[in-house]
């Protein structure tokens, strides 16, 4: 378990100090601490104890008969052999805590992966209130332009009302920006405790490779060691079926004081036993762990598939993003046109000072919706990188 420990600090490395409250961050040490600890007396749980006994005892009968003893002894109970069951109780106890290791990191990285997802959502929150900002003057823009066109006969009340309507829904909108920021700031706060939200620095996160992704996934690599654990309780169970092989050894000292009889010395003995138990449930026993074993391997191939299909959903969405962004340049090119000719126009007063300032908000309403997918694809590229064991390589 040490190698699998030590391959997940690994992981780490691209983070100088643990951005998690210390509770937290302490709270995740003393789990593996706990875990080293339980795995190694799992590893150990075939050695019998020692057992000693001390005793004093004083009788007196009817016959007015009085003795006084005291005895001290060790004694020991050992199988030595289980048809190989010792071995694979010692490889159950390896493999059943790497994968308990694994299930501590995998909720470790998930509360990593939430942490800087939130860090990047806020940053995207930000970008979308400053859009939400700009995209609010624009309607109010269109507001006092229909209005006046309504006063003067040039447009009817249902184009006023659709204008007025839609400033109504971008001051909503500005409303739940806020709100979504707020709120994720509350969510980022409870994670890294009282650490600063705004110096919490967001890593560089590469796009990993497909074969590395599926190579190097948590959750595959703890299945892997599940599947090996049930493979050697499998095993173990199946040996307790078959002969065992024990040694018994005792060794004391008694002292006894009578009326009539006075002793004290050394007392040992030893030996040793073969059985095998013969029980009508062996083969159902056996049969349930092996399908077990069974069942842990099948899962495995099952949640490799929906990892395949999960990683093509990312790379799907990133490429969305990036189409996007291609529309918001193509957008942004168009307004920077709009808007060089409108300058124009109201240098020589065919155009009004608002017509300028709308496409003005337009130009970098497109600049930050160009900024908010970069930040999109950020989340997808987290969302696939913190569900691994190490770091891909440059």
């Amino acid at each position: 378990m040490k190698k699998v420990i030590f391959a997940l600090g690994s992981a780490v490395l691209l983070f100088a100090d643990s951005p998690l409250s210390t509770e937290k961050a302490k709270l995740w040490e003393l789990k593996k601490q706990k875990l080293q600890k339980d795995t190694a007396k799992l590893k150990n749980s075939w050695i019998s104890p020692l057992k000693l006994f001390a005793k004093y005892n004083r009788s007196v009968n009817a016959g007015n008969f009085d003795g006084t003893s005291y005895s001290a002894s060790l004694q020991l109970r050992q199988d030595i052999f289980r048809s190989g069951g010792i071995w694979y109780a010692i490889d159950y106890a390896k493999a059943f805590g790497e994968a308990q290791a694994l299930g501590i990191e995998i909720k470790k990285a998930a509360q990593m992966k939430m942490l800087y997802m939130l860090k990047v959502k806020i940053e995207r929150e930000k970008l979308k209130l400053r859009q939400s900002k700009l995209l609010l003057k624009n309607r109010l823009i269109d507001v006092e332009i229909t209005k006046e066109s309504y006063q003067s006969g040039n447009a009817d009340i249902s184009m006023l009302n659709r204008v007025v309507i839609d400033s109504d829904n971008a001051r909503n909108r500005l409303i739940n920006a806020k709100n979504m920021l707020r709120n994720e700031k509350i969510e980022l706060k409870k994670l890294i405790g009282d650490k600063s939200v705004e110096e919490l620095e967001i890593p560089k996160i590469p796009l990993v490779d497909k074969d590395f992704y599926l190579k190097h996934h948590l959750e595959l690599l703890r299945y892997k060691k599940q599947s090996d654990a049930a493979k050697a309780q499998f095993k173990a169970v199946r040996s307790n079926y078959l002969p065992k092989v024990t040694v018994n050894a005792n060794y004391g000292y008694s002292k006894f004081r009578g009326d009539f009889q006075n002793y004290d010395g050394d007392e040992y003995g030893y030996g040793i036993g073969v059985s095998m138990p013969l029980d009508i449930n062996t083969k159902y026993d056996v049969e349930s762990n092996k399908l077990a074993y069974l069942q842990t391997r099948l899962e495995e191939k099952d949640r490799e598939k929906e990892l395949e299909i999960e990683y093509d959903k990312r790379l799907y969405n990133i490429d969305d993003f990036k189409q996007k962004m291609k529309v918001s340049r193509q957008m942004l090119k168009m307004y920077d046109e709009l808007y060089r000719f409108t300058l124009m126009q109201v240098k020589a007063g065919l155009k009004t000072a608002s017509e300028r300032d709308s496409l003005a908000n337009s130009k970098k309403i497109q600049q930050l919706e160009y900024e908010i997918q970069q930040k999109n694809i950020e989340l997808e590229k987290m969302a696939l990188f913190f569900d691994l064991l190490t770091l891909p390589k440059n």
